[in-house]
């Protein structure tokens, strides 16, 4: 079964244009950065490069926190995992994005996003709420 978004956090998150993601070194030593965000069917996507220090820190261990809009902004505890072979995920994101992003998206990033996947150098990641004790 997977935990599911509160009600607040889960509409703060729709309303979001960014989140604060937290990832964790292997000592523990938190890590923080600005990112995009898409909220779909439950659960947080975000893209990153595939070798970026964040998605190497999600591969090994997914325990995130997420700020919603601003660093002191709403969080949760979520177990993020990288997301692979899910094309009509990646173009769906991309389709978001471009609305959500429309001036950026559609003038450079959007086919900075869509090189990085076709070259396997970009993955898509999908963050959950942690279920509760985590």
């Amino acid at each position: 079964m997977t935990a599911e978004f509160p009600a607040e956090i889960h509409a703060a998150l729709a309303a979001a244009r960014y989140i604060y993601l937290t990832t964790y070194s292997q000592a523990g030593k938190p890590g923080t950065v600005p990112t995009w965000c898409w909220l779909h069917e439950g659960a947080l996507y975000f893209t990153t490069q595939r070798a970026s220090l964040k998605a190497r820190r999600i591969q090994r261990d997914g325990h995130v926190t997420v700020h919603i809009g601003r660093r002191d902004g709403p969080a949760f505890a979520g177990h993020a995992e990288l997301v692979g072979d899910r094309p009509d995920l990646e173009a769906a994101i991309l389709t978001a994005y471009q609305r959500k992003y429309w001036i950026l998206v559609p003038l450079w990033m959007g086919r900075y996003i869509r090189k990085g996947f076709r070259a396997q150098t970009s993955v898509l990641v999908r963050i959950r709420p942690a279920a509760s004790g985590r």
